[in-house]
């Protein structure tokens, strides 16, 4: 499971418990006579419902962030409504508003919408219903959210760690083939937006079975490293690269015609010849290349055709670069 994927199942999760939350927050309220309480409920299940869908349609789409904070904030000001100077027990609800936003808005984010509650809920509430309960407001709300942002935090930063532990190869330090398919997917959809083109690139070390039967695991080992040290040296801002367990280098170049890769893949070959290695002195790659078309592509067949690009170079002679063309 991907990291936008984890992401959204926890939006929709989240928005559901907070729905039923609502839910038999409007019954209770129903049965001491809050009728203006249950009206509000009648609206915010709505919109958390709404919530669900536009988290799931962000499965299948480039759709931004923008309407959860949005969305949040209509719910804040639908419950402020029925704060007055009788009836404080709408102030009840803004609390799994608030706990919510830690769930679905990025932390920053999250932290600036509850301080905006915070300031603007308790001067209003201080206009309607005077200084004390006001205050108690205040301490509670910031007692709450405090607690949960500290949550969120370490939650924050322990996920950060795992993120960037599942997304690269242990051995080179270069992104894994999981995050290239993610990735890949996700730059197609902009490129078909876009009208930009995307380009992808694999490299292998010619000989590279020999080369470890003749020298040892660890020699081959120290080899990838030193290549994936010099590509990741090499790519520019925006480009990535990628290792897999079967000796491949990829390197993806968002918004990259055709001209452009194939200066970039011969200046790799090129470097690579020339290079003076610790561990082997000598060497070359064969690389294939492909650029995406105006035609559907998928990650599945752009990595496809990059790696029967990279065959018919080995095949060819080694040590050269071979674009893919359409039969």
């Amino acid at each position: 499971m991907t990291d936008s994927q984890l992401k959204n199942m926890t939006r929709t999760t989240s928005y559901g418990l907070t729905a039923f939350f609502m839910f038999f927050l409007a019954i209770q309220n129903y049965r001491y006579g809050f009728y203006e309480l249950v009206y509000t409920a009648t609206f915010l299940i709505p919109l958390l419902g709404f919530g669900i869908a536009y988290t799931y349609a962000q499965r299948f789409f480039e759709i931004k962030d923008h309407a959860h904070p949005i969305l949040l904030a209509v719910m804040v000001v639908l419950i402020a409504s029925n704060i007055n100077e009788t009836s404080s027990n709408a102030t009840l609800w803004l609390y799994p508003i608030g706990l919510l936003s830690y769930l679905v808005l990025p932390f920053r984010m999250s932290n600036v919408f509850n301080a905006g509650v915070l300031i603007s809920l308790t001067f209003f509430i201080m206009i309607q219903q005077g200084l004390f309960n006001s205050l108690s407001f205040f301490t509670s709300y910031l007692l709450i959210s405090s607690v949960a942002s500290i949550f969120a935090y370490l939650h924050h930063h322990k996920n950060r760690k795992l993120i960037e532990l599942s997304l690269h190869d242990p051995l080179t330090g270069a992104y894994n083939m999981k995050h290239l398919d993610d990735t890949l997917t996700k730059e197609i959809s902009r490129s078909h937006v876009t009208g930009n083109t995307l380009s992808l690139i694999a490299l292998k070390v010619d000989y590279f079975d020999q080369f470890t039967d003749v020298h040892g695991n660890n020699a081959a080992k120290d080899l990838t490293i030193e290549l994936s040290e010099m590509l990741g040296g090499m790519i520019r801002a925006g480009d990535s690269h990628y290792y897999d367990d079967n000796s491949l280098f990829y390197m993806l170049l968002p918004n990259t015609p055709q001209e452009g890769m194939l200066i970039m893949t011969e200046r790799v070959r090129r470097t690579v010849e020339e290079t003076k290695w610790q561990t082997i002195g000598t060497m070359t790659v064969s690389v294939g290349c492909t650029t995406s078309t105006e035609k559907p592509t998928t990650a599945e067949s752009l990595l496809k055709e990059v790696q029967c690009a990279l065959s018919d170079a080995e095949a060819n002679g080694h040590n050269r670069v071979n674009h893919f063309t359409q039969q």
